[in-house]
């Protein structure tokens, strides 16, 4: 009982603001809250403590007013006492004067004023007399006694105008001016301890009071069932219970269902938001109902909180089908069987059917419309023939209610292959070890792919490993496999079947040849003689004679240096001859060959040779410029030469070739004449020609060769 009432104490109080001014709001000593008309305001506040609030029935309370000054803290104001300053409760002759007028106008509201002035009583002392007798067993009682009595007087005080008054909790202030924003403060009378917690504030403004200010129909959430209407709205500071009524009959009156005021209790420590509700039961579904939310007040008066219409409604499903079989009876049909168990089924409508690829995933309506209720088959015609077929057939009634069967598992029976597969890469690599990438097989029952191999394509193949799918369904498409590269045959074969869940095989994959990889290098080429001038070096060398062997490389290096350079990379097996001439005359070099084979393995380093060049005492080479023209279809040279020899007789052989790969020809000899030009006609059925010159005079000396200019038609 003692836990009841210190909740319901909590209730009460949060319908009041707590001044937060000074201290927080759980050590306040008072709470006070507003009401406004045209011609005064009324205030409501109530002590926080059983011992508050019997010391405040001896002493009274202190009220004031400010006019409320914006950006001025409110303890700053200046306040005067209100007329009656301090309000002190009822003597006892007061309230007797009160109860009996009070009671020829409502005999209820009196019997509630009695008991706020029964418990409220400042002299009344706890049963047993002395206090001590017990120890703290009867200090518990005690307590408990002032509890009660504290708690029924603060209910009192909010259902009862009277109560509060006599309590003197209630006080009404008519001198003020219609417009204006006041502040009030309320403490018990008695010295100031820590006025930040002792002093509660509220501001208002006195303006008309409107009856509905409450009314918000859009915060009450309805629900209609089945023979019967629910309904729950939030918690406001503004009230702390609620009443309901309803109409049977169209609006016209209202009877009450909830006779005395519901309050929305909460367990002791929980500080969270709750809302209240009601359930009107016994009601007659499809009959329209009116219902009127009365909210309770601190300034004991109900107002309108909301009105609504709601009308009850058949909520009970029909029974449940049995879905006897789902069978999958043509390569494009599924059949479904059902039927009703259940006798009482007097309001069914019919049956619609639901398919999902899941078995507790969400079901998709498959049946267009509703089936009438003699029909217990379907045939099902639009199945995923790929994926899983879940089958569940639900039954409906005239108010819209359902109730479904049991899903039904569909085993498909499949005949048909997944796609060839298409291999995308297969690489084999110096180590024997085969990758092979499969393009992935679309069909939604592919499980994975089996691999066959063998030497030669027109053997037979052998399965050297399975990808069939994991325990978690992942599949590769990334195929390992390795082979012995030390063996007489050069090529292995691969194909690849794929399979479905059902262990349908489809056509193999096209055959792929892959080549080993070579682990013998090629034999070395040799170097077979040699030409030397003052301005080149002609190399003769044979080839590789290894079958894979695709590049042959004249190697050279200067006196004196470790490294060898590659100066020519032969692809041409009838290519025997090199002329180098990047070469400086005077200067000794060494050459030698090495080979690749298509597996890129290098042959060892042939045996090599010594050669010193010639030292150059050439005339200085001249340079040869030149432009395409490509209209005229004509080739225009230019001859710069050196100018110590421009005065001597000169002439100027002309070389050219066709590209780098091509050999030198002599093309013309001409007479030197400074500042003239040379025409060539461009060669039919090429995209361009290269050109070199080099100078001769009356005593046979020459140059060195020119620049090489290469032209493009």
């Amino acid at each position: 009982m003692t836990k009841l009432l210190s909740i319901l104490v909590l209730v009460i109080l949060n319908s009041f603001c707590f001044a937060q001014q000074a201290g927080s709001q759980n050590n306040m000593t008072l709470a006070v809250s507003a009401r406004s008309y045209s011609d005064r305001i009324v205030l409501r506040y109530a002590p926080a403590t059983p011992i508050l609030f019997n010391e405040a029935n001896k002493t009274g309370y202190i009220v004031e007013r400010a006019n409320f000054n914006k950006g001025v803290p409110y303890e700053k104001l200046a306040f005067t006492a209100i007329s009656g300053s301090p309000f002190k409760r009822w003597k006892e002759e007061q309230w007797e004067r009160a109860l009996i007028e009070e009671k020829s106008k409502d005999s209820t509201a009196a019997n509630i004023a009695g008991l706020a002035m029964v418990f409220s009583d400042p002299d009344a002392t706890a049963q047993g007399g002395d206090v001590m007798k017990d120890g703290l067993k009867s200090f518990k009682e005690q307590k408990d006694n002032a509890d009660m009595r504290f708690g029924f007087a603060l209910i009192a005080a909010n259902r009862s105008r009277i109560a509060a008054e006599g309590l003197a909790v209630r006080i009404s202030d008519p001198s003020v001016t219609l417009g204006q924003t006041y502040v009030y403060r309320v403490r018990i009378n008695k010295p100031l301890v820590n006025a930040g917690n002792e002093i509660a504030y509220v501001k208002v403004t006195c303006e008309n009071f409107n009856e509905k200010y409450l009314s918000n129909t859009k915060s009450v959430k309805i629900s209609e069932g089945d023979g019967a209407i629910s309904f729950s709205f939030p918690e406001s500071d503004e009230y702390y219970a609620f009443t309901a009524e309803r109409s049977d009959n169209s609006g016209a009156s209202f009877k009450k269902i909830i006779k005395t005021p519901e309050l929305n209790l909460k367990p002791t420590g929980f500080t969270g938001k709750s809302d209240f509700a009601y359930g009107d039961t016994g009601l007659t579904n499809y009959k329209k109902y009116h219902y009127r939310v009365l909210v309770s007040t601190p300034f004991a008066d109900e107002m309108v909180l909301s009105e609504f219409i709601a009308i009850p409604r058949d909520k009970t499903p029909p029974p449940a089908p049995f879905l006897k079989t789902a069978i999958h009876i043509k390569p494009k049909q599924v059949e479904l069987t059902w039927e009703m168990t259940a006798k009482n089924a007097g309001d069914l409508k019919g049956f619609t059917i639901k398919r999902s690829p899941e078995e507790n995933g969400k079901y998709s309506l498959i049946s267009k419309g509703i089936l009438p209720t003699n029909t217990m088959r379907y045939i099902d015609e639009t199945f995923d023939p790929d994926g899983s077929n879940y089958y569940m057939v639900e039954a409906v009634d005239t108010a819209g209610n359902s109730s479904h069967s049991y899903p039904a598992y569909v085993t498909l029976s499949d005949s048909v292959p997944p796609a060839m597969p298409f291999i995308s890469s297969a690489k084999i690599d110096s180590a024997g070890k085969i990758i092979i990438k499969v393009r992935p097989n679309t069909e939604k029952d592919f499980m994975g792919y089996q691999v066959l191999k063998a030497n030669a394509k027109e053997h037979e193949f052998s399965v050297v490993t399975e990808t069939f799918q994991d325990s978690l369904g992942r599949t590769t498409f990334t195929l390992n496999d390795s082979t012995t590269l030390n063996t007489l045959t050069k090529n292995i074969y691969y194909k690849v079947i794929a399979f479905d869940t059902h262990f349908n095989q489809s056509l193999p994959s096209k055959i792929i040849e892959l080549t080993k990889r070579d682990t013998i290098p090629p034999v070395s080429p040799l170097i077979t003689g040699f030409t030397v001038s003052d301005t080149s070096v002609v190399i003769n060398f044979v080839n590789s004679s290894s079958e894979d062997a695709v590049r042959n490389i004249l190697l050279r290096r200067e006196d004196g240096k470790g490294k060898f350079d590659s100066i020519f990379f032969n692809t041409n097996t009838s290519v025997i001859r090199f002329t180098d001439k990047k070469i400086i005359g005077g200067r000794q070099y060494e050459y030698a060959m090495i080979a690749r084979d298509d597996g890129g393995l290098a042959s060892k380093i042939s045996r090599s040779i010594q050669i010193k060049t010639l030292l150059n005492n050439r005339m200085t080479a001249p340079t040869i410029q030149g432009s395409y023209d490509g209209q005229a279809k004509k080739v225009s040279l230019s001859f710069v030469v050196d100018e110590k020899v421009k005065n001597r007789p000169l002439k100027i052989e002309i070389y050219k070739r066709a590209d780098e790969k091509s050999l030198w020809t002599t093309y013309k000899i001409i007479e030197f004449e400074k500042g003239k030009l040379f025409f060539d006609d461009a060669a039919e059925g090429q995209k361009g020609m290269i050109y070199t010159i080099r100078l001769t005079d009356a005593n046979k000396n020459v140059s060195n060769f020119s620049n090489e200019l290469q032209l493009k038609y």
